[in-house]
């Protein structure tokens, strides 16, 4: 996993995002004037700069509908979509000035929000800018990668497809979370494909300390030609068909759409110049995957920019809409004691929300958090405990967990249980070509300490 060490300026959206939001739900909400619910949901999606949101918004307190009218906020929230080329805002704006109470007080009110949720603001700590993409990671060296074993029948029948595929790969080199992320023929070649890429193996890279680095999000396409003339032909057209619907509902407001097409373009199975910025509009839309991709982006500068501020920004947003990836990623950064936003209360949250969605490295890293914590609140290694076994339903010698398994122990006074734990833990990680002396470091620490006491 990509370890952050940045300085958290900002974070400035984490509290905002607590409400998941799409913005079809949250205009089907005020259609059916269901405003109480659908404010929050507006709200939500105005801030990340959603135009249609905006000016809703604007709507609501103009004209009280769901909440105290409020011509101050009904201006602001007007002035930002005009500044966005709504093109209701400025008939909107027209008339809204002439109900202001104070033309000073409004103008106030809009340099607040402004301020915020403007788009120079989201330009500056949200939105990316776009760079190449590239599709496979210079990081990662293939050890076993087979092709996906066809029928044979696909030859002599003519077969042609195509599949995207995203995927993990741990810190073992193993890949994990495969999944299909399009496809044509839908389903077509799917289950051959996912067949090889479980199979494969890598050279996972290495942090600074020697320690193999988890990567996620990797992705691949398969493809099968047809050289045949007509078959070939139709095959186009029906791809481009599909293709094209996939257009049309994305720029019909589709967030999930919206973000496959982005997926498309980025590895090129359309020709699109800048996937980024269907990414964009898909996390503007409310779309955690999107959001999650975008933070990714940020983060390595594979399709954007490296931005770490605007990353984590992306990541507090998606992982208070639930996506356990994000959360993950973002209680990396709270527990770094080196960044300014140093909190591991509030990663524990992050962390455990996770857990609970069994996101495997998120279970080991809050067992680690609880069992080694030196803040009493946080430290149970009771419950450590059974987080790293739940774990190792997955990955039983996983050296990491059985060294939260040792310090556990020992927090509960069975030291030699706990360091005949850390003993297996420094043995398994060599198998694994691990960096292991980390594991010695702690099994030294313990022994000392439980020296000195008797």
């Amino acid at each position: 996993m990509l370890q952050l060490r940045y300085s958290l300026a900002l974070l400035w959206l984490a509290v905002s995002f607590q409400v998941h939001a799409d913005f079809p739900t949250a205009k089907a909400l005020f259609e059916q004037q269901e405003y109480t619910q659908a404010k929050p949901k507006l709200e939500a999606l105005a801030e990340l700069g959603h135009l249609e949101a905006q000016y809703l918004l604007s709507r609501m307190y103009a004209e009280g509908l769901g909440v105290d009218a409020d011509i101050k906020l009904a201006y602001a929230w007007t002035l930002i979509a005009r500044d966005g080329k709504h093109p209701l805002a400025d008939q909107q704006y027209l008339e809204l000035r002439t109900k202001l109470p104070s033309r000073l007080a409004g103008k106030e009110v809009y340099n607040t929000l402004n301020n915020q949720y403007g788009k120079h603001a989201l330009s500056a700590n949200l939105y990316p800018t776009a760079n190449r993409y590239v599709n496979t990671s210079s990081r990662l060296k293939a050890v076993h990668q087979p092709e996906p074993k066809y029928p044979s029948y696909f030859e002599r029948a003519g077969v042609a497809a195509w599949a995207v595929v995203h995927y993990d790969v741990t810190e073992d080199g193993t890949v994990e979370n495969a999944n299909i992320a399009a496809s044509f023929p839908i389903d077509g070649i799917n289950e051959y494909v996912l067949d090889a890429i479980k199979s494969w193996r890598f050279e996972p890279p290495k942090d600074l300390y020697g320690a193999p680095v988890r990567m996620e999000l990797q992705s691949h396409t398969f493809r099968i030609k047809n050289s045949a003339g007509t078959q070939a032909r139709k095959f186009q057209r029906d791809s481009q068909e599909y293709t094209d619907a996939i257009l049309a509902a994305a720029k019909a407001e589709s967030a999930k759409y919206q973000y496959l097409y982005a997926v498309l373009a980025e590895n090129n199975i359309i020709s699109d110049p800048s996937p980024v910025n269907w990414y964009l509009q898909a996390a503007i839309n409310g779309y955690q995957p999107a959001q999650y991709r975008l933070a990714q982006c940020l983060i390595t500068g594979n399709g954007c920019d490296k931005d770490p501020n605007k990353a984590l920004n992306w990541l507090a947003i998606s992982a208070d809409g639930g996506d356990a990836k994000a959360a993950y990623l973002l209680a990396q950064a709270l527990l770094d004691s080196n960044n300014v936003n140093y909190n591991p209360r509030k990663a524990a949250g992050y962390l455990e929300g996770a857990a609970l969605q069994q996101y495997m490295p998120a279970v080991t890293e809050y067992a680690s958090l609880l069992a080694m914590s030196d803040d009493p609140t946080l430290r149970d290694p009771q419950k450590a405990i059974r987080l790293a076994e739940q774990g190792r339903a997955a990955d039983a010698s996983n050296p990491n967990l059985l060294s939260i398994l040792g310090i556990a122990f020992i927090e509960l006074g069975q030291q030699s249980r706990g360091e005949s734990m850390l003993k297996q833990a420094i043995e398994e990680a060599k198998r694994r070509n691990w960096t292991f002396e980390n594991f010695e470091d702690l099994l030294a620490d313990y022994q000392t300490v439980a020296t000195s006491t008797n």
